[in-house]
């Protein structure tokens, strides 16, 4: 029987992130008839620009830059593609360069500095293509005057080991960055604009989404301050420096609405976790499965998430709801981590160990978290597979499932029991999908 749902897990899955595959949401997304690009709502004339260029940075670089060279062929002049390492391909056009995730490296500072100098030499006849996905705010990071790369490195894994949310990540990020909140589509006047975004962010805020470079920016520096005074963060003398001048009006804010720069400039989303969902949810219907999505919007800490998950499987066996049996229960998000051990794992291995606690003992069922991006935390794993069995198979292993989630040590749990994920890059990010899946006893 476990097999049986693995099997159809997987199958859930591998249909859902085909789905939000980057390079057929760039085809879906922008329609050729002759020299006439239809994106949207609006309508480009290729051949009245002088040049085309595309600048694509985050993990689904290469497949959105690659059918943007399909679409446009020999009419794409120039640019570049900035993507995560491991996570690079061949383009013909465009130079490919591998930068660090999720804490920015110097190849970042290096990427976002060409592209700097790539935008001065644009013009008002000029059309530039900005392909946006998640990972895009640690891949190019061009640290404002004064602050080092250690600042914003330092600051950013703090905030990830406090719990942050990626709100609250990018919040700090766009006024320590040049190129975020907006600064890049500001780098990009007077030339027209258009970016095409692949959201990795609960809700699709295009302003959060790799933090927003190319939207007017709505946090401030007095978000930038609300946030180091509830996390109780110590700041660099840099940092501390540049937050005090931002409140003060020393320095000027990221760019907002007001003014010309985003006039020329279309924002439009491609792709996100709630396609996917959809998709998984025809997958769940084939199958056979009485199938409910109950959110692509799931946040918060991820073992009190798995408690959610472990409170529906518990009442599906019990009394056959909130649907009857066999049921799938799907959903999408990024939910957080809060670091208190020196273990290695991920939000969505942190979840599946939590939920495999929570369902002890319990029959037929099976919980599948895995990142769409293909890593989940910084492990080679995508997520893992969770079971009524799983505390068990680790005791059988010499493993304490409790002590080791207390320890942050979910990746070594399921590595040792033969339960993770791994598929390698996908192409894609959408955040994460979640597969609960409750099968009557046979």
């Amino acid at each position: 029987m476990l097999n049986d749902l693995r099997s159809d897990a997987m199958g859930i899955i591998s249909q859902a992130i085909a789905a939000v595959d980057p390079s057929a949401c760039v085809q879906r997304s922008v329609k050729r008839d002759g020299d006439l690009l239809h994106i949207g709502s609006r309508s480009y004339d290729i051949s009245s620009y002088n040049n085309i260029y595309a600048v694509a940075f985050g993990k689904a670089a290469i497949p959105m830059a690659s059918a943007l060279e399909d679409i446009l062929g020999g009419q794409l002049t120039e640019g570049y593609a900035i993507t995560k390492y491991g996570f690079a391909g061949s383009l013909k056009r465009l130079t490919v360069m591998e930068a660090g995730h999720p804490i920015p490296d110097d190849n970042g500072v290096l990427a976002a500095k060409k592209v700097r100098d790539f935008l001065e030499k644009t013009g008002p006849r000029d059309l530039i293509f900005f392909l946006i996905s998640g990972g895009g705010s640690a891949l190019m990071t061009l640290p404002r005057k004064g602050i080092a790369l250690s600042d914003i490195v330092n600051l950013t894994d703090k905030l990830l080991r406090v719990g942050a949310t990626i709100d609250e990540v990018n919040t700090v990020r766009k006024h320590l960055s040049a190129v975020k909140g907006g600064g890049l589509a500001k780098m990009a006047y007077p030339s027209e604009s258009v970016s095409l975004i692949l959201s990795d962010v609960v809700g699709d805020p295009l302003d959060v989404i790799a933090s927003g470079p190319t939207v007017p920016d709505r946090s401030t520096f007095d978000d930038f301050h609300e946030i180091v005074l509830r996390y109780g963060l110590q700041l660099s003398p840099a940092v501390q420096g540049l937050l005090e001048d931002g409140l003060e009006g020393v320095i000027e804010d990221t760019p907002k609405s007001e003014g010309p720069i985003f006039e020329k400039c279309y924002n439009f989303l491609v792709g996100n976790n709630f396609l996917a969902l959809r998709e998984a949810e025809k997958k769940a219907n084939e199958l056979g499965y009485n199938t409910l999505v109950l959110t692509s919007s799931l946040a918060g800490e991820a073992r009190e998430v798995a408690k959610v998950f472990a409170s529906i499987a518990k009442e599906e066996r019990r009394r056959t709801i909130p649907l009857p049996l066999p049921v799938c229960i799907l959903a999408g998000g990024e939910p957080t981590v809060t670091l208190k051990g020196r273990g290695k794992g991920g939000r969505c291995q942190e979840l599946a160990l939590s939920f495999a606690i929570e369902t002890e003992g319990l029959e037929n069922i099976l919980l599948l978290a895995a990142a769409t991006d293909g890593n989940d935390g910084p492990t080679d794993a995508a997520g893992a597979f969770a079971d009524g069995y799983t505390v068990e198979k680790g005791q059988d292993a010499h493993m304490d499932a409790r002590v080791m989630i207390q320890h942050n040590n979910s990746y070594q749990f399921f590595k040792d029991i033969g339960d993770l994920l791994v598929t390698g890059p996908t192409g894609t990010n959408v955040m994460d999908i979640y597969v609960l899946l409750v099968r009557e006893d046979l």
